[in-house]
C-alpha cells in the first residue's frame, strides 16, 4: 500500500482517454456537460507545463452565446501584477520575486480571439452563435512558465502545486462543472497526487498519469519528490515529517463525519498534502494543508479542507462566504463533538471579528461588512477574512440556533443535494434552510451588513 501510494494517488481501470468526448457526455440530470481533453507535461529544468486541450463547449444559457470566455490564472503572475496578499508575500516569494504566465497558440475553433488587459482572460469569438444544447469545439497549446513561489499555483520548496493552472470557461462568474480527460507526464522522480483515480505508465525516466472525472468544476494536481504517503481506508496524507498518523486520522474522522451530515462523498480518493503555503487551499479531491502549522492549527486546516470538499468542490456558490463560511462552520460542528470545541470556535470568530469594526472605524470612521462581494472586492486579506469566514461562521451558528441542530442539518442536507454538481446561489441556500422556520431575516441582516455583532 506504502509503495503504490507514493507512485500514484491510487491506480484502477481507466476508460480510454477519449471516451469521455466521443459518448455524448450527458448529465445525471439528463443535460449535457462541457468537457476537456487535456495533454500536460511538466519540464523542471524550464519550469514549464507545456499542454494541449479541447474544449467541448455547450450552450446551457437561454440566450445564444457568440463568445467563450476563458480565464487565464497564471498571467496573474506576471511582472507588475500579483494575486499574492501583501501579508504573505514574504512567506510565498521564497526567493524573491519570480513572475509567471500562460502563452496560449494554435487557438482553432474560433474565428478571432483577444485577451484582456490585464491578461486575465481570453474572449474567442465564435464561428455562430452557440444556442442551448448545441455544442462548440475550441483547441488550442499553451505554455504555462510557472512562478518560483508558495501559493496554489507555481514551484514552491518542496511542492509543485497545479491548481487553477489552465484556461478555464467562464459562465459569468461561475466555472461551470465539465467531464475530463487527461494526460499529465512528469519525471518518475514525482509523485503525481491528486482527488482522482487513473492509471500510470514509465517510460524513458518519465511517468504518464492518465485519468477520466465526471463533473467537476476543475482538476489540479501537486506534484512532490520525497514525500511519503500515510493512507488510511478514505484518506491519504502526503508529508515530509516521521509521523503525520494524528493528522491522518482527523482527515479520515471528519471525511466520514461530513458524509453522513451532508450526503456522501464523490470523488473517488481524498489526498491531503502539507506543502509551504502560507495558508490552506483545496481543489476537487485534494486539500492543501500549511506545513509549517502545529497542533490544533494543523487539523483546523485539514478539517476546513476536508469540508470544502462540500462547499465548493462538489457544489460550488456564486459567493465566497456561502462556501467558505460554511466550510468554516461545518469544521467548527466537527470539533464540537468535544466539550467545548464548537462554543470557543464561535466566540474566537465574535472577537475577531469586532476587533476587525473597531479597527475600522478608529482608522477611518466607516467600515462595509457587506457580505455579497467577490474577493476582488475587499480590500485586503484581514477584510476578506473577517467578513467572509469569521462573519459568516457567525452567521450559521446564529441561523442554527434559530432553526435547532436538527432543521439545520436537514436543511443543509437538502441543500447539498440540490446544488451538488452545479453553482447555487444565495436564494437557494436560503430557501433550504427556511422550509421548516424562515431565517431569510436573519440572512438579510449579516448580507446586507446591517446586524450588529
Amino acid at each position: 500500500m506504502h509503495k503504490k501510494c507514493k507512485r500514484a494517488v491510487c491506480v484502477l481501470m481507466l476508460l480510454p482517454f477519449f471516451a469521455v468526448l466521443s459518448l455524448g457526455l450527458v448529465a445525471c440530470k439528463g443535460e449535457a456537460r462541457p468537457s476537456y481533453a487535456l495533454t500536460l507535461e511538466y519540464v523542471p529544468a524550464a519550469g514549464i507545463l507545456y499542454g494541449e486541450m479541447q474544449l467541448t463547449a455547450v450552450g446551457i444559457s437561454e440566450e445564444p452565446q457568440t463568445e467563450l470566455k476563458l480565464s487565464l490564472f497564471p498571467n496573474a503572475f506576471r511582472e507588475g501584477s500579483s494575486p499574492v496578499p501583501e501579508a504573505y508575500r514574504s512567506a510565498v516569494y521564497y526567493e524573491g520575486e519570480s513572475f509567471g504566465h500562460i502563452d496560449v497558440r494554435e487557438l482553432k475553433g474560433a474565428d478571432s480571439f483577444s485577451l484582456s488587459e490585464d491578461g486575465a482572460t481570453l474572449t474567442a469569438v465564435l464561428p455562430r452563435a452557440l444556442k442551448r444544447g448545441e455544442h462548440a469545439a475550441l483547441s488550442m497549446q499553451f505554455e504555462v512558465m510557472l512562478p518560483r513561489i508558495n501559493y496554489c499555483l507555481g514551484i514552491g520548496e518542496h511542492t509543485v502545486n497545479l491548481l487553477h493552472f489552465y484556461p478555464l470557461w467562464l459562465m459569468g462568474e461561475a466555472v461551470p462543472y465539465a467531464d475530463y480527460a487527461v494526460s499529465l507526464t512528469v519525471p518518475n522522480s514525482y509523485n503525481i497526487i491528486c482527488g482522482f483515480s487513473g492509471e500510470t505508465h514509465e517510460e524513458n525516466a518519465r511517468t504518464t498519469f492518465t485519468m477520466t472525472a465526471e463533473s467537476v468544476r476543475e482538476v489540479c494536481f501537486v506534484l512532490a519528490e520525497g514525500m511519503t504517503c500515510t493512507a488510511g481506508e478514505r484518506a491519504r496524507y502526503w508529508h515530509l515529517r516521521r509521523d503525520a498518523s494524528e493528522e491522518l486520522a482527523v482527515a479520515e474522522e471528519s471525511l466520514t463525519f461530513f458524509s453522513e451530515t451532508f450526503g456522501e462523498y464523490d470523488f473517488p480518493n481524498f489526498a491531503v498534502v502539507e506543502t509551504d503555503l502560507p495558508f490552506p487551499f483545496h481543489g476537487a479531491g485534494l486539500a492543501l494543508v500549511p506545513a509549517f502549522e502545529q497542533g490544533e492549527r494543523r487539523s483546523d486546516a485539514v478539517v476546513f479542507g476536508t469540508a470544502a470538499q462540500w462547499w465548493g468542490e462538489m457544489a460550488s456558490a456564486l459567493h465566497p462566504w456561502q462556501s467558505e463560511g460554511l466550510a468554516m462552520w461545518s469544521a467548527a460542528r466537527f470539533f464540537g463533538r468535544e466539550e467545548g470545541g464548537y462554543s470557543s470556535r464561535i466566540a474566537a470568530a465574535e472577537g475577531r471579528y469586532r476587533t476587525f469594526v473597531s479597527v475600522r472605524k478608529q482608522l477611518s470612521g466607516e467600515v462595509d461588512t457587506s457580505m455579497d462581494r467577490p474577493p476582488s472586492g475587499f480590500s485586503g486579506a484581514y477584510e476578506y477574512r473577517s467578513v467572509v469566514l469569521d462573519k459568516a461562521l457567525i452567521l450559521f451558528d446564529r441561523v442554527s440556533c434559530v432553526l435547532g441542530e436538527k432543521k439545520m442539518a436537514a436543511g443543509l442536507k437538502a441543500y447539498f443535494s440540490a446544488a451538488r454538481g452545479r453553482t447555487a446561489s444565495p436564494e437557494e441556500l436560503i430557501s433550504s434552510l427556511s422550509s421548516k422556520v424562515d431565517a431569510s431575516g436573519i440572512f438579510a441582516s449579516f448580507v446586507g451588513g446591517t446586524v450588529i455583532i
